[in-house]
């Protein structure tokens, strides 16, 4: 009675009768098609449009989202990796529509909220030991020229000090694809991380001298803003290592790793070497101190160690391994 009074009945079957399928084009306009991983986005909206399109908006509650999120590895057969990223989508898709879009969807709440979903990456505790460290540093020195000749792998030039970089600032993959020359500050010693944060802000990681002088050395291309531009040329906003990481970890003799795991490895020695849990957070752009806490363990385990992080892992990286019996030392060149 009080929306009749007020003039407002006639925009009630407006506000609530609105289809997944239109909110799905809203989304994919205004966020969706802008976001570097557009192209795997794609997919999985439209994949939330097959199933979901023709519900109303407001239809959709947490059965459904729930229903939705156990067909993708059970009628789909999606891997749990995947599985998530498909939920992450449908998370900020229900967002937008239960806030600055629910007078047109008639949501009120984010009904992905009740969907409990199990974090895959962070709830990993794999990360590299001394003896591993020291493996990867020469399964990365290794390829550093083309077999046979003296010309640079840029190839795997590139995954290098990709590789490195993660390694010494706990940064994301997408984080570090997306670096530009002016975000690294020589004079200051830190890096500015422009992605992953809300309203613009820009959180810095520490650079260590010699990760900066890695960074020196990368050859750059005239007029190029990025330091690792999309191989596929300047259209492309696909970013992968799999294939030639997973040769990096055959060559190094690491399993059950992952790139991402790199983050868990400076995460985890920053802390064993009697590193703040509130830094930390600040340094992995965490949002929620939470997501942090799993680290804590190791920083009481270690408490008494103190020093730089990057530095440590740097000394790691070159440090001779405890020979075990059987095994023959390999003997290789390094090149800076």
């Amino acid at each position: 009675m009080a929306i009749r009074d007020e003039n407002r009945h006639l925009d009630v079957k407006q506000e609530i009768n609105y289809r997944m399928s239109d909110l799905i084009d809203r989304y994919w306009t205004q966020y969706g098609s802008k976001k570097a991983s557009a192209d795997r986005e794609k997919s999985i909206v439209e994949g939330i449009r097959a199933e979901l399109g023709r519900m109303f908006v407001r239809e959709v509650d947490g059965v459904a989202v729930q229903r939705w999120y156990e067909n993708l590895t059970g009628k789909r057969g999606l891997a749990d990796n995947t599985a998530q990223r498909h939920f992450n989508v449908m998370h900020h898709l229900m967002k937008k529509a239960s806030t600055i879009w629910s007078r047109e969807t008639g949501l009120d709440q984010n009904p992905a909220d009740m969907v409990e979903v199990r974090r895959l990456d962070d709830a990993r505790e794999r990360f590299l030991s001394e003896d591993e460290l020291f493996r990867l540093k020469r399964a990365l020195d290794e390829r550093m020229l083309r077999k046979g000749t003296k010309d640079i792998n840029q190839t795997n030039l590139r995954m290098r000090l990709i590789v490195l970089i993660a390694l010494s600032t706990g940064m994301r993959s997408t984080e570090i694809h997306r670096l530009q020359w002016s975000d690294v500050m020589y004079n200051q010693g830190l890096i500015a991380v422009r992605t992953k944060l809300k309203g613009g802000k820009v959180r810095y990681v520490p650079m260590s001298s010699e990760l900066a002088e890695e960074i020196r050395r990368y050859p750059t291309v005239m007029g190029q803003e990025r330091i690792f531009p999309p191989k596929g040329g300047p259209k492309s906003k696909r970013q992968r290592l799999e294939g030639s990481f997973e040769g990096l970890l055959k060559r190094a003799h690491i399993r059950d790793f992952r790139f991402h795991d790199l983050r868990h490895t400076f995460a985890s020695w920053y802390m064993m070497n009697g590193g703040d849990l509130y830094e930390l957070a600040k340094l992995l752009g965490h949002a929620n101190i939470k997501m942090t806490e799993r680290y804590a363990k190791l920083g009481k385990a270690h408490i008494s160690k103190t020093g730089d992080t990057a530095k440590l892992i740097w000394t790691l990286l070159e440090k001779k391994p405890v020979q075990h019996a059987g095994q023959p030392e390999k003997k290789t060149a390094h090149t800076a």
